[in-house]
């Protein structure tokens, strides 16, 4: 793909990474098939120290692409993944593009209102899930689903017991039953693969409609960052970022699988086990969030060997310089901070693994990557270095449409170009710097919390006069939220009864600290001023 691409931040490439790529009119079934024929003995993903290969990974997702026809499902058809890092999880994802379906995956802290939203919004009949939470898919009450059911350490087994976890179906039998010959299902690499649920400006959720044209460019972009990092067929990833989050899909499943790499898969994270697998496995790789590189930099690492560490990439959320340079001490690896959102695949910008890194900055942009930055109120294109305006991407990463919302689309996607609603400032080397975001949204160790949307939920109790919700810095998940109440007069609701209200119709994390207040602090127009809120000065 050549776009004539001639930016400042290109001399900042390393030496032998290419600014324009050639991108395979294939899907990710038959980038698997690819990788299978290369490398169809190399370990493709380790779990509780069982190892599966290539080929075995292969024909897995082959029999979970027939199992899945076998029960009616149709080219376009979208199936949910409601699970945590797992085998099932990456035989699933892979299955269900195989038999031409739509991958949706899930949070699995998702409960209530949340779930029930995305399984609806999406259209799906067919949901993949465990036994651990069955009870909120449940409690979702969605009619006509059809629900498959896992014990996440049966698939580690040997014998042959397939439990029934009825009335649902089991995925070990559904497994065994089918036949592991590739369907051969026609489809092309335009077709949406993945539907990638992220909330917008109000909070609610939308449908990132990624195509395999979308996922397989991404995921060669971010192989070509790491091209002097490790060979193909060589790489060796700790999987414990979400895979139900995009930027876990891509750089830790999907760009390990297109380069003969190994996984090794950890369902959260642990710090005693991630340690405790760093040393067993020694994975080269290791993509995560600043709460993860934090523990790991705060912790005595003597009996540990974290040596084969060799390059991290930090995303969600800044990462302190302070963290870095104590993480690159304790492994000897690099670590850098990069820049996506779930509408580009994710990745947009990330800083050289091996050229000039600038502390506090989110990097460049990748290969075949465009980026501008507009006054967002008059959308004049900013290009004087120090200038906050709106970051603009256009490439080849960038999703299609938002699922069923044309107006929502209309919104972020002009003239080709994706609005990100993120404030930032390039320097005069095309180095790029988050400055702010238009949206007062909450990062909460890398999960995404709109105020505007508990603040809708909290209006809904009859004792509510006013609310508003921010961030509150927290020393390791970054921001926690907090909701500063006013309640009517007369109204004598404590703060324990409320947090109740909250715990019993949201998803956990979403739970916000709750304090009473008199009156919200406002401005001589009545707007909320949230940074007193921030700095409690009120």
């Amino acid at each position: 793909m050549n776009n004539g691409l001639n930016e400042k931040w290109l001399k900042h490439y390393e030496p032998g990474i290419s600014a324009c790529l050639e991108y395979p009119t294939i899907t990710l079934s038959e980038a698997l098939h690819q990788t299978t024929a290369k490398y169809p003995n190399n370990t493709a993903f380790i779990f509780a120290d069982k190892q599966w290969t290539y080929r075995e990974f292969n024909d897995l997702a082959s029999q979970m692409a027939n199992a899945l026809l076998s029960l009616g499902l149709s080219i376009g058809d979208p199936v949910g993944i409601y699970l945590p890092n797992c085998p099932q999880f990456i035989i699933s994802y892979y299955g269900i593009l195989r038999s031409g379906g739509i991958a949706v995956p899930i949070n699995p802290l998702l409960t209530g209102d949340d779930l029930s939203f995305i399984i609806k919004d999406s259209g799906m009949k067919v949901i993949i899930t465990c036994s651990d939470l069955l009870a909120p898919l449940e409690q979702a009450k969605v009619e006509d689903l059809m629900i498959i059911s896992t014990e996440i350490q049966d698939l580690l087994s040997s014998k042959s017991k397939f439990p029934r976890p009825a009335p649902h179906l089991s995925f070990e039998q559904l497994i065994h039953e089918a036949p592991g010959t590739d369907p051969q299902v026609k489809i092309n690499h335009q077709s949406v693969a993945n539907l990638q649920y992220t909330g917008g400006t109000t909070g609610r959720s939308k449908g990132a409609v990624l195509t395999h044209a979308n996922l397989i460019a991404n995921t060669l972009q971010f192989r070509q960052w790491f091209k002097n990092v490790y060979e193909d067929g060589d790489g060796r990833f700790l999987g414990v970022i979400p895979f139900f989050h995009i930027y876990g899909l891509t750089t830790s499943m999907n760009g390990p699988i297109i380069s003969g790499s190994s996984i090794i898969l950890h369902s959260r994270f642990d710090i005693n086990e991630i340690m405790q697998s760093i040393t067993k496995y020694k994975p080269n790789l290791f993509m995560g969030v600043p709460a993860m590189y934090a523990a790991i930099a705060m912790r005595e690492t003597q009996e540990y060997d974290l040596s084969s560490i060799r390059a991290c990439v930090s995303g969600s959320s800044s990462l302190p310089p302070v963290i870095q340079e104590r993480f690159e001490k304790a492994t000897g690896g690099k670590l850098v901070e990069g820049y996506g959102l779930s509408e580009s695949s994710p990745i947009v910008t990330v800083n050289p693994i091996y050229g000039t890194v600038k502390p506090g900055s989110i990097g460049i942009p990748i290969s075949d990557t465009k980026v501008k930055i507009v006054d967002p109120d008059t959308g004049e294109e900013i290009s004087e270095p120090g200038r906050i305006g709106e970051l603009l991407v256009k490439g080849p990463q960038v999703m299609r449409e938002y699922w069923n919302k044309p107006d929502e689309t209309e919104l972020v996607l002009v003239d080709g170009w994706l609005h990100t609603g993120d404030l930032v400032h390039m320097d005069e080397d095309g180095y790029i710097f988050v400055a702010d975001r238009l949206k007062d949204m909450i990062i909460m160790g890398g999960e995404k919390i709109y105020p505007r949307e508990l603040e809708d939920f909290l209006y809904t109790h009859p004792a509510i006069k006013e609310v508003a919700v921010t961030g509150m810095p927290h020393p390791l998940r970054g921001e926690v939220p907090k909701a500063f109440v006013v309640l009517k007069e007369g109204n004598a609701i404590t703060e324990k009864e409320l947090r109740k209200y909250c715990i019993a119709h949201l998803s956990r994390f979403k739970v916000p600290k709750i304090q009473i207040i008199d009156a919200l602090p406002r401005n001589s127009v009545g707007k909320v001023l949230r940074r007193l809120l921030r700095e409690e000065q009120f």
